[in-house]
């Protein structure tokens, strides 16, 4: 037989392969409610796991921290794929909350949200508890409306978990200073995000602020950019903090397992390129778990946190958060 056509029946067979494989991942895809006003799509398969993981959790929620929980939930999660792309899916914006697929920052949330729900519910932690906290972290104040109610930039991320008391951005008392550095990718870049491809930029017809949102005739697009743009420009209107890579190693005493470690991007324009848990090993050295596109999947990395942020070009400094 040619080779040509054994490289197209092999060809075939493996897009069939796959188009059957996201067909099954489709029809497992369930909502979750009691709440008329709210619902969660998951996976059915990811719900014993999350409430497994949360059981496990309640024997030390009044002796270990916050940090402490998210280490031992990310660490059920050790060898889980790691998938790009998760909450683009469908064409609505939905509160997605997925265990056994992930990406970098969903990661962090979820294991943060795991402990969370654990410290304020206790034994009556479920799924539908979780998939709250999940909106109440992810989503500007909680509102899930559109596309850019959805929080994009980790900055705004963290100083929301500030202004909701439950997180502290510990950098500057970690050896960090201020950083200059613009926040304005999404704008920039918009043709890249497919909600946001076919906004008008040059249209300056009303949508000045969210009150005209709603009788604004322009397109959905549209109005995500221009509420981007205002994010932007209200995430650079405050200092910008970071510890640089050669002073990682000297301030590393400063930093607890659980807290939450940005890894701060080099592209104009871009705030954080990666996120990840800090896990002091059992080596004395300190490392980090993290959702890894390089290992696709969960995984305790074998570098420590200050090894990982000299080797890339894309990353020249780290911030420090820590879950309160």
């Amino acid at each position: 037989m040619p080779k040509r056509i054994i490289c197209a029946i092999i060809f075939a067979l493996s897009f069939i392969l796959s188009s059957a494989i996201n067909a099954n991942a489709q029809s497992d895809t369930i909502k979750l409610s009691s709440d008329p006003d709210f619902y969660a799509i998951t996976l059915k398969k990811d719900i014993p796991t999350a409430e497994k993981i949360m059981k496990e959790l309640l024997p030390y929620k009044d002796t270990k921290t916050t940090g402490d929980l998210m280490v031992m939930a990310a660490k059920k999660l050790l060898g889980n794929p790691y998938v790009a792309g998760t909450l683009e899916e469908g064409d609505s914006e939905d509160v997605r909350v997925y265990l056994s697929k992930t990406d970098c920052i969903i990661f962090v949330e979820t294991c943060m949200n795991l402990a969370l729900t654990v410290k304020k519910y206790g034994k009556d932690a479920d799924f539908e508890k979780l998939c709250q906290m999940v909106r109440q972290s992810r989503y500007r104040n909680g509102m899930v409306r559109c596309y850019s109610d959805r929080i994009h930039y980790t900055t705004e991320w963290i100083r929301q978990g500030e202004k909701r008391g439950i997180l502290e951005d510990i950098t500057l008392k970690c050896g960090g200073q201020v950083y200059d550095h613009p926040i304005f990718f999404m704008t920039k870049n918009y043709k890249k995000y497919k909600h946001l491809k076919d906004a008008d930029v040059e249209n300056k017809d009303c949508c000045s602020n969210d009150e005209e949102q709603e009788t604004c005739t322009i397109n959905q697009a549209t109005k995500d950019y221009r509420t981007i743009a205002r994010v932007e420009k209200e995430l650079n209107s405050q200092p910008y903090t970071y510890i640089p890579q050669d002073k990682i190693k000297a301030n590393e005493k400063s930093i607890k397992s659980g807290d939450i470690i940005g890894y701060m991007s080099t592209t104009d324009g871009l705030d954080i390129a990666h996120v990840a848990i800090a896990y002091w090993r059992k080596d004395g050295k300190l490392g980090f778990i993290h959702a890894s596109m390089g290992k696709m999947k969960v995984v305790v990395d074998e570098k420590t946190i200050a090894e990982y942020a000299n080797a890339s070009k894309y990353i020249n400094g780290i911030k420090v958060i820590r879950v309160k």
